[in-house]
């Protein structure tokens, strides 16, 4: 699995994530817009995103649930990857997410694979989980049964979500959630597969 996910970095700061999926490199619009100098290593070679025209870039506000926060684009010589499966979890199923974790004094980074519990819950092209997510995790991909369902697009603390008031108590003991929980929103891959099949018309 860790094979098609690579991380993105702006000099030696690590920034986000992205995967190889149906022949395509994703990620997250925001990472690469916030981020003009990244780059990605694909079998040591080093791909600047300055240097390559992307086939589709999210524009809009990261607030919208119809923005969609999503970047794709096709490198030289570079295939494979993971399928891809337009699915929209059911609550409660367990999913994997992949995090990343500092080690080393918070000086190196690696990809941990962590299990997520879906909430059932969806707006516009995302939906929700609550797992684990580091700042740098955005980009990764959602992995059902070895495919990618969704896109991770960002996370807040339940805490802060319903002091925002985006989250209301009511909908916390619903869904089973204490103030340290994580809720992170997946763009849907459905949106990848419908971009894809529009740009190959």
């Amino acid at each position: 699995m860790k094979e098609n996910i690579f991380a993105i970095k702006d000099g030696k700061k690590h920034i986000g994530h992205g995967f190889l999926a149906n022949g395509y490199f994703i990620s997250a619009a925001h990472v690469l817009r916030d981020n003009p100098n990244s780059f990605v290593k694909l079998k040591e070679e080093k791909k600047e995103f300055s240097k390559t025209k992307p086939l589709y870039v999210g524009r809009g506000k990261d607030t919208d649930p119809s923005f969609i926060d999503l970047v794709i684009l096709k490198f030289e010589n570079v295939e494979g990857g993971f399928p891809v499966l337009d699915y929209t979890p059911q609550k409660d199923e367990v999913l994997e997410s992949c995090c990343i974790r500092k080690v080393n004094g918070n000086e190196e980074y690696e990809l941990d694979v962590e299990p997520a519990w879906a909430l059932g819950e969806s707006e516009g092209n995302y939906f929700y989980c609550k797992c684990n997510r580091d700042e740098g995790s955005s980009g990764s991909p959602l992995i059902k049964d070895n495919h990618v369902i969704g896109i991770m697009h960002g996370g807040e603390f339940v805490k802060k979500l319903i002091e925002k008031g985006e989250l209301s108590e009511e909908e916390k003991l619903s869904l089973n959630l204490k103030d340290e929980d994580k809720i992170c929103a997946f763009l849907k891959i459905s949106a990848f597969i419908s971009l894809i099949e529009n740009i190959n018309q």
